[in-house]
């Protein structure tokens, strides 16, 4: 779920379940049916490398081809 999911999950449960507004309400129930089908479907994000780089150092990402 990206940042626009987020954002209309969470003004979705605060405008909706808390503030009474039937179509953020909607909206929330729509986010979190949409989040959960992530979850099910196996879509999770996977960080597969984290370091950290110290000033002047460089990281070259590169796919199907070597370096240069």
């Amino acid at each position: 779920m990206g940042a626009i999911g987020r954002y209309l999950l969470r003004n979705g449960i605060r405008k909706g379940f808390l503030g009474g507004s039937r179509p953020w309400l909607v909206v929330a129930g729509v986010a979190a049916g949409w989040k959960v089908l992530q979850k099910l479907a196996g879509n999770d994000e996977k960080v597969v490398l984290s370091e950290v780089l110290q000033p002047g150092e460089t990281m070259v990402i590169a796919h199907g081809r070597e370096p240069r």
